[in-house]
């Protein structure tokens, strides 16, 4: 380490401590406390709590302020996608000529509505697990995830570590990334109690070829064409429309 940045370091260090010696001035109301006392000690472990509530309070309003993207007043998740793929659906009857055009067409419509149902499937599943008395729903979250289940904590902080809890799992479930359909089907299942069904091979396949579709232009690594038609663009909107109502219809019941 050079001496420039363990100089910074060391100044880093001092002025914490010095934001910690006023803050428990305050909390003590004693302008020269004794660090050694009782009083001082539980003075630490007040700003310890008060500096953990800093930190929470900061993430949920990040969480708020990035976590909006299908956030549509007087709108359910349902009726955007619904939107989507009617608009889709009258798109595709549009007459081109031109091969080209055409195929480019299909290209950026399937893109569209694979990114469609990922956003369904994410928006859905967040809104479900961090709705006010839902707590059920975060308990099992926690018990059948791994990422969950890893963590280590001690026993003095299991209080702490409960408070943070939902705010954990909101950072968790907006950071995960909902094109991993291996991981996203049986959070599903496990958490909500909805079955995509044994036949969902062709949403792997989808997300895959979107990806050629946005990151490639529609061809795949090795440079050659993706093969998109309008049956096969169609077929995508069948499947999706009939994942998202059987979703809706467990939902409801």
């Amino acid at each position: 380490m050079g001496l420039a940045k363990q100089y910074w370091m060391e100044l880093q260090e001092e002025q914490a401590y010095e934001e910690k010696c006023e803050w428990i001035r305050e909390y003590l109301q004693d302008d020269d406390p004794d660090e050694y006392s009782k009083e001082w000690q539980e003075a630490e472990d007040a700003y310890e709590e008060y500096l953990n509530r800093l930190h929470i309070d900061f993430e949920n309003q990040r969480y708020e302020e990035e976590y909006d993207y299908w956030s549509v007043v007087g709108k359910t998740n349902f009726q955007i996608f619904t939107e989507i793929i009617d608009s889709s659906k009258e798109i595709i009857k549009i007459q081109i000529d031109n091969i080209k055009i055409r195929k480019n067409l299909f290209v950026m419509l399937y893109g569209h509505i694979v990114a469609a149902i990922e956003s369904y499937l994410s928006s859905t599943f967040i809104e479900q697990v961090m709705s006010p008395g839902n707590s059920e729903y975060i308990r099992k979250l926690v018990e059948s995830d791994p990422e969950f289940a890893n963590r280590k904590f001690t026993i003095k902080e299991i209080f702490s570590k409960q408070e943070e809890l939902e705010n954990d799992v909101k950072l968790y479930l907006r950071d995960l990334i909902f094109h991993k359909i291996d991981k996203v089907k049986p959070m599903y299942k496990n958490v909500l109690d909805i079955d995509f069904g044994n036949n969902i091979e062709w949403l792997f396949k989808a997300i895959s070829l979107r990806h050629d579709c946005v990151h490639r232009a529609g061809y795949d690594k090795d440079g050659n064409e993706i093969d998109l038609d309008k049956e096969k663009v169609e077929d995508l909107i069948k499947r999706c429309s009939e994942l998202v109502e059987h979703i809706e219809s467990e939902l409801t019941t």
